[in-house]
């Protein structure tokens, strides 16, 4: 096979790291809550399960985590980040960006460019170009692209069994360890009402089959664009945006129906011929289990009449181009659910932690609704594992979860869960080796900058306060329950934990947005997080 380098440049993915709640409804619960059919769920949009974020879990907890595993599996010192880049739809503030609260969390350079970027799911993508052009300008040598975000959906409606979290994490880099880019990309766009969240409302609306056939229509014109621009190439995998499970499939569909099969059409081209029932029954079989083979394929060789040999080398075809390509890296929608900017990359990480070897080729087909799409490729570099090895990988979040019933998920949705304030004193753990957070607040728990003549609290609060919270802890003390969320207690060398956790467990760091009881948090000013240890599901 010719080598295909030429389509590749020199700046790539060098680490990732993925964070996502550890709460889940199995949407096999939702869907007997909601009377409806369970195989609607599982096998209609190819759901088993939808993260479910704490109530004071926001898109700070979950990014801040997926940059830390980022910076920590590639042994990035964060002084090396120059630029933070984040992608998401999930605002906290309406004007204030939150890459600038990443940038503090992470104790990344002081010269830090920082950009948050909005395109509906598109924005991961779209930061991660304007990272590969400013690096390849030098305005910039390292960026972190953080995609973070939540979806949530009105209780009861046709989208609410595919709501998702997560947070995924880029370090972009001249010379990679991992994968390198394309030189050039496909894309489209155009002004489409598939899918909206108007100001002041926090679940999204979208218009069923419209915003269906929207996300195909643009998905296979970015994938034609970048053919236009590239000539045709062959990929490996092929990951796509994953609204749910399901709609990675039939976009394969698609490419496969309007554009693949014309590559295979010297083998359709055949004298009529009879075929036995048995070599039909074998056909039907083998698509039944495939599941995203057009029935436009199947149709015309049944037409055509294919010999037994030919039939075999059309099943090797589709084996090989299909299953393996596009099926095995659907597990993180069907576990997360749709985690609207993490969704395409997650999937990306997962194929090179679990299936990728070197030169394996990745196209990606991003989506934003509204709409815009982006096509390209990645090409996996030689020495990749000594990267992935390091945990935690996104395996580890299939794994260590804790599920929860429709009935406390509907509290949490309907903000009627209101949870323990626990404290208790924490020591590092054993196997902690130094990891963890600097954080630096005024005596009532205000995180402030440490930035000389602006290290003090803007809201007039007094005090100067720098301490370290490890990544691992063991509870030390008997948990102490607290009334309000008077954060003081931070200066006594205490922490919030959770509720449920005893003296000797083991704990793991977690960031928590602090609660205000007027929840209309625009007139209460500044937003504020806390460290928050809950139970260690790993190590416990």
């Amino acid at each position: 096979m010719l080598s295909n380098d030429y389509l590749f440049g020199d700046i790539g993915i060098d680490s990732f790291g993925f964070h996502a709640p550890r709460f889940y409804v199995k949407v096999e619960d939702l869907a007997k809550r909601r009377n409806v059919d369970p195989e609607k769920y599982r096998k209609g949009l190819l759901l088993k399960e939808m993260r479910l974020p704490d109530p004071d879990e926001d898109v700070i907890s979950i990014g801040v985590k997926a940059g830390y595993n980022a910076l920590v599996r590639g042994n990035i010192d964060p002084k090396e980040i120059d630029a933070i880049f984040v992608g998401t739809e999930t605002v906290t503030y309406a004007v204030k960006s939150v890459s600038n609260i990443f940038a503090q969390l992470l104790n990344v350079s002081p010269n830090c460019l920082t950009q948050d970027i909005y395109n509906a799911c598109a924005g991961g993508t779209l930061a991660t170009l304007n990272a590969i052009g400013l690096i390849e300008k030098d305005v910039i040598n390292k960026a972190l692209v953080i995609s973070a975000d939540i979806s949530s959906y009105p209780l009861g409606s046709p989208s609410e069994p595919t709501q998702g979290s997560g947070a995924i994490a880029l370090v972009i880099s001249k010379n990679p360890r991992i994968a390198k880019f394309s030189k050039k990309f496909g894309k489209v766009s155009g002004n489409i009402n598939d899918f909206w969240r108007p100001p002041n409302d926090k679940n999204a609306h979208v218009f069923g089959h419209y915003s269906v056939d929207s996300y195909l229509k643009l998905q296979l014109d970015a994938y034609d664009n970048l053919i236009d621009c590239i000539g045709d190439f062959y990929a490996d995998y092929y990951a796509f945006h994953a609204p749910f499970s399901k709609l990675p499939i039939k976009c394969m569909r698609q490419i496969i129906q309007k554009r693949w099969i014309h590559n295979i059409s010297n083998l359709l081209k055949t004298k009529q011929q009879t075929l036995t029932d048995s070599l039909f029954k074998k056909l039907d079989s083998f698509l039944q289990d495939i599941i995203v083979v057009p029935e436009y394929i199947y149709f015309n060789l049944k037409e055509r009449g294919l010999s037994s040999s030919k039939l075999e080398k059309l099943s090797n075809w589709v084996m090989s181009n299909i299953k393996t390509k596009i099926l095995p890296h659907l597990s993180v929608p069907m576990h997360f659910g749709n985690m609207y900017n993490a969704a395409l990359w997650s999937q990306i990480q997962y194929i090179v932690e679990n299936y990728a070897k070197v030169n394996d080729t990745i196209y990606f087909g991003s989506y934003g609704s509204g709409a815009t799409a982006i096509s390209g490729l990645l090409k996996i570099k030689p020495g990749f594992r000594k990267i992935i090895e390091k945990s935690p990988k996104i395996n580890d979040y299939i794994t260590y979860k804790q599920r929860k019933s429709v009935q406390e998920y509907e509290l949490i949705k309907q903000g009627k869960y209101i949870p323990n304030i626990v404290i208790g004193e924490i020591q590092p753990h054993e196997f902690n080796e130094s990891r963890g957070f600097t954080l630096h607040f005024c005596d009532e728990g205000c995180i402030i900058p440490d930035i000389d003549g602006l290290d003090r609290c803007p809201q007039g609060h007094t005090g100067f306060h720098e301490r370290f919270f490890p990544l691992y802890a063991k509870l030390i003390s008997e948990p102490i329950p607290l009334k309000s969320y008077d954060l003081r207690y931070l200066n006594k060398g205490l922490v919030r934990v959770e509720d449920n956790v005893h003296k000797e467990n083991t704990l793991e760091y977690c960031i928590r947005r602090v609660k205000v009881n007027d929840e209309d948090l625009a007139e209460k000013g500044l937003l504020n997080w806390s460290p928050y240890y809950i139970k260690c599901l790993k190590y416990s």
